[in-house]
């Protein structure tokens, strides 16, 4: 195989993938991380040091979830349900990635749908780590707030479910997985997609 062929080849790969190699690695820095504080204990998650360059993006991620899910215990407690209160700031972390998947993906936005998804997965392997957290309530709560307002610990708790906390959490631990390695894939998706729709046009 000559230079030239090589580029004919590698090109178009890297002009649909690019972001999706981007995205292998950055999956790979989370993934690593929250399956430590799953498998051990979340102030492993909390303290864990990233590579220069993801830091920053993870610091982003990372914060921005953190306001979102402040926000939703706001939002949903306007419903005066006090269960719904404390699941809402999880509802509201993981719905409002994936709502801006649908309009991106609908846009035919392609890397903001990859992107979308990685938060998305982001949440959820958050969420898992937060729930994991729920019977032990190792990890300090905003305003210094007493282990008792632990979301997950009353969450479960009132379902009758704690004892299965640790279930539950590699559960939205793999679905998270799940969601990451759909963002990396997407173009492919995408890429059938059109070429599905261009077939009907011919037809």
């Amino acid at each position: 195989m000559n230079i030239n062929t090589l580029k004919e080849k590698a090109f178009p790969f890297l002009k649909t993938y690019w972001f999706s190699i981007i995205l292998i690695f950055w999956s790979w820095f989370i993934v690593k991380q929250f399956y430590m504080s799953l498998e051990y204990n979340i102030l492993l998650a909390v303290s864990y040091k990233h590579v220069f360059g993801f830091s920053m993006i993870y610091f982003v991620i990372d914060n921005l979830t953190l306001i979102i899910h402040e926000a939703g215990h706001t939002i949903f407690g306007i419903f005066g349900w006090r269960f719904l209160t404390v699941l809402g700031g999880t509802l509201l972390q993981i719905l409002l990635p994936f709502l801006l998947f649908i309009v991106s993906w609908r846009s035919r936005k392609i890397v903001v749908s990859q992107a979308s998804l990685y938060w998305l997965g982001f949440a959820w392997l958050d969420s898992a780590a937060y729930c994991a957290d729920a019977y032990t309530q190792d990890l300090p709560l905003i305003g210094n707030l007493p282990k008792s307002s632990h979301d997950f610990l009353n969450i479960l708790s009132d379902m009758n479910i704690l004892n299965h906390y640790k279930t539950i959490s590699w559960v939205m631990f793999v679905i998270g997985c799940f969601i990451l390695i759909t963002g990396i894939a997407l173009p492919y998706f995408s890429k059938k997609r059109t070429e599905t729709v261009d077939l009907d046009l011919k037809l």
